[in-house]
Parts: C-alpha cells; sequence; structure tokens
C-alpha cells in the first residue's frame, strides 16, 4: 500500500490528502529523491527552506504535520524504525477567532433567493446549513433518505463516516418540505442525491459555495464570509442564547470539546462590545 492510499483508508479528508501528498512531493524534491530514510538534518534544512519561501506558518505546521504523517507510515510499512519529523516543532500561531454573522445579517441572507425551483432549492439549502451548523461536506453528500420530516431530523455523515442524527427546526423542515416538490423539475436521470444542480447531478461542494458566494455578492459584497460562516454563526447564536457547550459540540460533530471552545472566546468578545457601545461609563 503507498502513503496516499493509507490516508484514504486512514479517513482523512480529501483536502488533507491532497495537500499531504504536495508537501512530501515537495520534500522529494528538496532531498533528491534521495534512497532510504529521511533523516532529521534534512527534514529541517527543508523546513528552513520552506520559511525562506516566505510561506505563512500554518503552511509550514502543515508541511511538518505531512512529514510526520509520513514518517509515520513509513515506520508502519517497515522501512523506518523511529519517526525523526516526530521532534521537528512546529510554529506557534494564534487561532483567528471565527467569522460569524449577526442574526439579522443571516435573516437577510436567508430571504435573497427567488421562488423559482432554483431559488426554493437555495432557500432550503442556506436555511439548513443555519439550522443545523452542518459543513458543506457533510450537506452535499446528503441522500433523500437522511432527511426524516416526520421527526424534523436529518442524518449528517461527518469526519470518519461517523453518523449524528440532528434536529430540524420548523422553519427549515417546512423549506425542506416545499424544496422535495420542486425537486422532481430539476430531475434529468434517477438519482437518490437530495441536492441537485441545474443540470439534475449532484450538486457538489463547490456548487454549494458558488450558491453561497452568489447571495453574498447580492449583499454589495460587504460579507466577507464562507459557507462555514454560517456554522460559525450557528455555534455562537446558540451560546450566546444560552445553550450549553457539550451540547453544541454533539450538534458540531466535534470530536474535541476544544474545538468547540473557540466559540466562548467569540461570544466573549461579543459581549465585551456590546457592554462597550452600551455601557455609558465604557
Amino acid at each position: 500500500m503507498d502513503f496516499i492510499s493509507w490516508l484514504k483508508v486512514s479517513n482523512y479528508s480529501p483536502r488533507t490528502i491532497t495537500a499531504y501528498e504536495k508537501d512530501i512531493e515537495d520534500f522529494l524534491a528538496f532531498s533528491g529523491g534521495v534512497q532510504g530514510e529521511p533523516d532529521r538534518d534534512t527534514i529541517r534544512r527543508f523546513m528552513a527552506a520552506v520559511q525562506n519561501r516566505g510561506c505563512s506558518k500554518r503552511t509550514v505546521a502543515r508541511k511538518i504535520a505531512a512529514l510526520r504523517t509520513f514518517c509515520k507510515f513509513c515506520q508502519l510499512i517497515g522501512i523506518m524504525d523511529t519517526n525523526p519529523a516526530k521532534t521537528i516543532r512546529s510554529p506557534k500561531f494564534g487561532k483567528p477567532l471565527p467569522k460569524f454573522l449577526y442574526f439579522h445579517e443571516m435573516l437577510e441572507l436567508l430571504e435573497l433567493p427567488s421562488g423559482d425551483p432554483l431559488g426554493i432549492r437555495d432557500k432550503a439549502l442556506l436555511e439548513l446549513l443555519y439550522a443545523t451548523g452542518a459543513r458543506v461536506a457533510e450537506i452535499a453528500s446528503m441522500d433523500l433518505g437522511d432527511f426524516y420530516p416526520g421527526s424534523a431530523q436529518i442524518i449528517i455523515t461527518g469526519k470518519g463516516n461517523r453518523e449524528r442524527l440532528l434536529p430540524v427546526h420548523k422553519t427549515a423542515a417546512a423549506l425542506l418540505q416545499d424544496y422535495l416538490l420542486v425537486r422532481p423539475r430539476l430531475i434529468k436521470e434517477p438519482t437518490q442525491a437530495m441536492w441537485l444542480n441545474k443540470d439534475g447531478g449532484r450538486l457538489s461542494q463547490r456548487g454549494i459555495r458558488w450558491i453561497f458566494d452568489k447571495y453574498c455578492q447580492i449583499l454589495a459584497g460587504r460579507l466577507k464570509i464562507s459557507p462555514h460562516t454560517i456554522r460559525h454563526s450557528f455555534a455562537t447564536h446558540l451560546l450566546e442564547n444560552g445553550a450549553d457547550l457539550r451540547f453544541v459540540q454533539e450538534l458540531l460533530g466535534h470530536a474535541s470539546l476544544s474545538s468547540t471552545q473557540v466559540y466562548t472566546h467569540v461570544t466573549r468578545e461579543r459581549l465585551k462590545s456590546i457592554y462597550n457601545n452600551s455601557h455609558p461609563r465604557a
């Protein structure tokens, strides 16, 4: 088994696999494709060269992670005894706070789609993203059988093929039902895909991002955001309205609570902003 095949069976995301493949190719090109084990000094020289190119700290950290993973794979197949990349320190960088929309901005975005079949699809799609906080990839992979209208719930398949059953509020559920009524008008060939593009095929992640960008442009481009911003807004709004952090963790499908805790900083910043704008002494 080669490295890329191992990454796939180990449930790494397609984006991570593509990035790691390029990072390892970059390293092998730097080292001249040296036969035998990559050693710590070669890795350190490579990382110094990467930094000299002016790459960001995030890129440097990802390349180190790629090399650690590659060396781990080499250990597993028995061509290396140790992992020389394991002791290479990643650069420290502060995590930026997630961007989110205020509730009135979210409502404005959700009201933009038109009443034709594609507009009905877009409105249901945006509303479901906000109702569940699901990732774009999770929504794009939905099939018809993943929606339970009777209980207003959907099944989402997340990272590592882990499934989670999510509640859907009545507005999103009603809009999803509206979309299912017009969906037959988009079908060209039989498919179980929930979300269809204008040609009748499954709507891709890129297609969802294109739809999102279209509506952001209608808002005069003042919202420099991505579909993931809706996920951030979902979590932020829940916490601002008193939701328990572990409840939000379950809804988002985070394996670790630490991934969810970043939203507590967002809400804290929001509280400070409200205080500074409202208190007469602030």
